[in-house]
């Protein structure tokens, strides 16, 4: 029994990252294309709609709905994106529909003009490659309330950044913000050496060392144990987040 548990593990360990090496694709290019609310899908519309009114409420204004396409194998990509004008922070919601499931989450971003950004949003999937040095993203799936998000955003600009000076967009092009993003990731894990440009220069295919690498952080125990970590991590960033207000409001 243990010999066919053991060459179980080995086989999702080692034929894992072969289909994957076959399998996966990152866009090179980003083309998101404006829709209409009543134009989208039905549930993606549902999704924009719960989100649009309490952005709103919040100061940040809408700057389009956009359809993104396949940005990842197997997927279609849906993006609302946001600009408070006065703070020069974004925010998006992201749709993400597979064959089998449909994901969304709210995110807060602010890019300052020394390069960093600071991300914080409702999304409890980790990443199965590097972050860029220059993005620190902070994850609150639990907070799925649009100003407890922002408050815990701004909280963590007034903790990491005090100083800096958020960099604005100019106005009707702030979408380019987040092609920006995309058309960078392929690029970043290029010099990593996870991914490489295919012949038709429309796709970055993985190389056998980002496909191994991804693999094996996806799979159990890896995953669980990543999983543990961000939590605890995110966790003690919340608690030292409330300290620090707690503190300040006794000072004042």
């Amino acid at each position: 029994m243990l010999i066919f548990i053991a060459a179980f593990i080995v086989a999702i360990y080692v034929l894992g990252p072969l289909a994957v090496h076959w399998t996966f694709r990152s866009a090179a290019r980003c083309n998101p294309s404006e829709v209409s609310l009543g134009a989208l899908p039905e549930p993606i519309a549902m999704l924009f709609l719960k989100r649009i009114p309490e952005l709103q409420e919040l100061g940040f204004e809408l700057n389009g709905c956009f359809d993104c396409g396949c940005l990842v194998s197997e997927t279609h990509s849906y993006i609302a994106y946001f600009c408070n004008r006065r703070t020069n922070d974004f925010a998006n919601v992201t749709v993400q529909v597979s064959p089998k499931s449909i994901a969304s989450y709210l995110e807060f971003s602010t890019r300052f003009t020394n390069g960093l950004v600071l991300e914080t949003n409702t999304n409890r999937v980790l990443p199965l490659t590097p972050l860029s040095r220059e993005t620190r993203v902070f994850r609150f799936p639990e907070i799925q309330d649009a100003r407890t998000l922002l408050h815990t955003h701004r909280q963590i600009i007034a903790k990491y950044a005090p100083q800096l000076r958020p960099q604005a967009e100019p106005r009707g092009e702030e979408i380019a913000r987040f092609v920006r993003a995309v058309e960078n990731y392929g690029p970043r894990h290029r010099a990593l050496g996870y991914m490489y440009l295919a012949e038709d220069a429309q796709w970055y295919k993985l190389t056998w060392k980002g496909a191994f690498l991804m693999t094996w952080r996806g799979l159990f125990p890896m995953s669980f144990v990543r999983n543990w970590i961000h939590r605890h991590a995110m966790n003690s960033e919340l608690h030292s987040l409330q300290a620090s207000e707690v503190a300040s409001l006794q000072k004042a």
